[in-house]
């Protein structure tokens, strides 16, 4: 018998066709098996008997970095075992080009595994201590990838021709490197090299040992990983952090940490089972843990004032030596803060020469790296994993939409936290994360990533979808690409768009969706930030919001909250000259603020949940600038935490709901009010430290911050049960970048779920405006199947 056979899914650079040839040989099939564009076709000959085990087991088992959709099966006319076309082997054949009926699903950039870690670690292999070992089962993919089908001819590898030994291994039946694309060695492969001087260069043992006598002596290392340069130095050295902060131009954020192993992370950190299990999934991403209590810590300035350590294990064979031999290490994107990572041996030399006693040396290979990727983040909230950063080791494997896109859409994404998505069929292929438009590097990155997925898999837009927001950049390029190649426009809201990504990766129809985020043009031009939606299908009716506060500043008031917080004790009614409240914001020039709002300079009006976050941070003292995106917001959510591990009851503080003629508002007048006439007593001043703590609020204080908590959570759940009853909605999704607050997150479901609602919330993109291409994705779908 002969049939056809076409496997699409995740099966090229996963080692399908070895497995596939393996399979054949073991059941006695001729015939052969190669790459077809992105799919894997086979051309197979044998008994009937066979082949039905042959076709069974193809459906059933795989490689493990593979993922099979679909084994199509077709019969073809019998041939007898002396037809000169009938083969007495199975081969692997070379690959077919593209076809344009099978989108490709490539896989992403793969961990070292067991077997090549055991290899590495064994003095009598020809691999140990190789830092770039590999096999079909492990290594880079996606980084490494300039064309598809995947064959070495196609990845940055092509420039390493293989020694003997190496195409004895790819060409060898049962061999776990048989077609192994990224198959090198210490003798034909990539090597280590390394300098501290700019001029003496170190290449394999010698650099891997001076990489490791720099680190252990605390220096901080330029190492160029998989999809990009990290810079790296031991966690526990307040010399090197403090340099580290100096080169990526990072006052406070805090750094991610890679460890050799779980039982090091142990050490240091509580971790559930679901995180274990994202820490040692094949996507190795950085994860966030809560510190144990009386473990082992690292130099406060790694992690500042956060309660959470972002920990995650090493995905290459160096990450592996380096951590085993110089302990946990502070492993963080070589970048100037907020421009893309450095992927070149020269962007990292001109990085040197600005900051020469910043940097002791640099790791590298001389490997092209093709696509720029940062390390991914996340988290477990509620028992459920939470993408926060979308990255290496998750694009570009596409996340399955609920329905089929009616042809291909091209979805922008937004300014901030920017990724694009390319939506067609059921697949949504998200982009990796890329940081903000304004920086013109990040903007090119940006570009020539779109232009390079759109080829690799050969996805031709039909639709472009993006934000309102007439100042975007997003918007600018969107409307440049639809009139350049006469594609349809559509414009989705900010918050819709929001909703719409929780929609799409739960299947939801309708919901009650309740955003809040610092900022997002509303469509009636002004800023929205606090929003509750009804969505159904494609469309949305704004059913409540907070109420509006008029904010001076323009884009400054994203950062200096303590001008945000000026601004709110104006809108509460509250005089902020007057001597006890001025005092609640010292270094608040509050009377040019009060002109300013009262003259309308330079001012807008905003329901932003973001800004009252900022707001009350301010006025309560904790924090009043955000040196990095959300940092006061975070500081409040510490304090509330804070009054939780001490067992503090949260202070009472209103949130009340009044019916308008624009539908419901959350007043935040009365709470601000209430807020200050708790605080103003004692000051806010005189309240902190009391615990001994670095910078840290008293338990007066820390109930407050509790208070504001449970007070938004409150008057969710109230706003909910109001529009439950008018809508007769039972779904509720929250979304934006405010829900990254775990308290506040946990708590709403916990209300929610208590009073009957359904919650969902992103899980494989992330909440902030980093998961909003999804939702133009899918409401582009949406409109463009109701107007068929």
């Amino acid at each position: 018998m002969r049939y056809e056979i076409t496997i699409t899914g995740v099966v090229q650079g996963v080692g399908f066709r070895p497995f596939v040839a393996a399979l054949a040989e073991e059941l006695h099939i001729s015939g052969s098996v190669c790459n077809s564009g992105g799919v894997v076709k086979i051309d197979a000959f044998g008994n009937e008997e066979a082949m039905d085990k042959f076709i069974c087991r193809l459906r059933s088992s795989a490689p493990p970095a593979a993922q099979v959709k679909e084994v199509r099966a077709k019969k073809l006319a019998q041939k007898s075992p002396e037809d000169e076309n009938c083969p007495a082997d199975f081969y692997i054949v070379p690959s077919e080009g593209k076809n344009e009926t099978d989108i490709p699903l490539l896989p992403p950039d793969l961990p070292v595994c067991e077997d090549c870690l055991a290899e590495m670690h064994n003095p009598s292999d020809a691999r140990f201590h190789y830092p770039f070992i590999s096999c079909v089962n492990c290594g880079p993919r996606y980084s490494i990838i300039e064309e598809i089908p995947y064959d070495r001819e196609h990845i940055t590898m092509r420039e390493f021709p293989m020694c003997p030994a190496c195409q004895r291994e790819y060409t060898r039946q049962a061999d776990r490197r048989r077609h192994a694309q990224t198959i090198s060695c210490r003798n034909c492969g990539p090597q280590l090299l390394w300098t501290d001087n700019g001029s003496t260069v170190l290449s394999r043992d010698e650099a891997l040992e001076a990489a490791i006598r720099q680190l252990k002596n605390g220096g901080v290392l330029a190492l160029k990983g998989v999809g990009g340069y990290q810079l790296s130095c031991q966690p526990a050295s307040e010399d090197a952090v403090r340099r580290l902060r100096i080169l990526k131009h990072r006052e406070k954020k805090p750094f991610a940490v890679m460890f050799p192993s779980l039982d090091s992370i142990w050490e240091y950190c509580i971790l559930s089972s679901e995180e274990e299990k994202l820490l040692c999934s094949a996507a190795r991403p950085i994860v966030l843990l809560s510190w144990k209590e009386g473990g082992k810590a690292f130099s406060d300035a790694v992690g500042g004032e956060s309660r959470y350590l972002g920990a995650f294990l090493p995905c290459t064979g160096l990450h592996q030596m380096l951590t085993e031999e110089a302990g946990p290490l502070i492993m963080t994107s070589c970048n100037v803060t907020e421009e893309p990572i450095l992927t070149t041996e020269e962007e990292i030399q001109q990085l040197w020469e600005q900051q020469p006693s910043c940097l002791d040396g640099i790791a590298w290979n001389t490997r092209k790296i093709v696509t720029p990727l940062d390390d991914s983040l996340m988290r477990v909230t509620g028992g459920r994993p939470q993408m926060l950063r979308r990255s290496r080791g998750f694009v570009p494997s596409p996340i399955l939409l609920p329905g089929e896109c009616t042809g291909t859409v091209l979805a922008m994404g937004g300014d901030l936290k920017s990724a694009f998505c390319l939506a067609s069929g059921n697949r949504a292929y998200m982009s990796q994360y890329f940081g903000d438009m304004e920086n013109y590097k990040v903007f090119q990155t940006y570009m020539a990533a779109k232009e390079r997925m759109e080829r690799l898999f050969g996805l031709h837009p039909k639709t472009v979808a993006c934000d309102m927001h007439p100042g975007y950049l997003t918007f600018a390029q969107a409307e440049k690409i639809a009139s350049l190649h006469n594609l349809e426009l559509l414009l989705f809201q900010h918050h819709h768009a929001h909703a719409a990504s929780v929609m799409a990766e739960h299947g939801l129809n309708s919901c009650i969706a309740v955003i809040f985020d610092g900022t997002g043009y509303g469509t009636d031009g002004s800023i929205w930030g606090g929003e509750f939606l009804i969505c159904t299908d494609s469309s949305f009716v704004r059913a409540g919001h907070l109420d509006e506060t008029e904010l001076c500043g323009g884009d400054a008031s994203a950062k200096d909250a303590a001008l945000t917080a000026a601004c709110h004790l104006l809108h509460a009614g509250l005089a902020p000259r007057d001597d006890a409240l001025a005092k609640l914001l010292p270094d608040c020039n509050s009377a040019i603020v009060g002109a300013a709002v009262a003259s309308h300079i330079n001012t807008e009006k905003s329901t932003s949940m973001g800004r009252l976050f900022d707001a009350v941070s301010a006025l309560l003292g904790i924090r009043e600038y955000n040196t990095y995106e959300g940092e006061c917001a975070i500081a409040l959510e510490n304090a509330a935490a804070g009054a939780m591990e001490k067992g503090l009851a949260p202070a009472w503080l209103p949130f009340p709901i009044r019916e308008t003629p624009e539908g419901l508002t959350a007043d935040r007048r009365e709470l601000i009010r209430t807020l200050c006439r708790e605080l103003v007593p004692f000051g806010r001043d005189k309240n902190r430290g009391k615990d001994g703590e670095k910078n840290a609020p008293g338990p007066e204080i820390q109930a407050l911050a509790l208070g504001f908590h449970e007070a938004a959570a409150g008057m969710v759940l109230e706003m909910c049960r109001l529009l439950r009853e008018r809508f007769h909605e039972n779904k509720v999704a929250l979304g934006g970048g405010v829900f990254a607050n775990v308290i506040l997150q946990e708590r709403c479901r916990q209300l929610l779920e208590q009073d009957g609602f359904t919650v969902y919330v992103n899980e494989q993109v992330p909440g902030n405006d980093g998961g909003i291409a999804l939702g133009q994705a899918w409401l582009a779908s949406l409109t463009m199947r109701n107007s068929r």
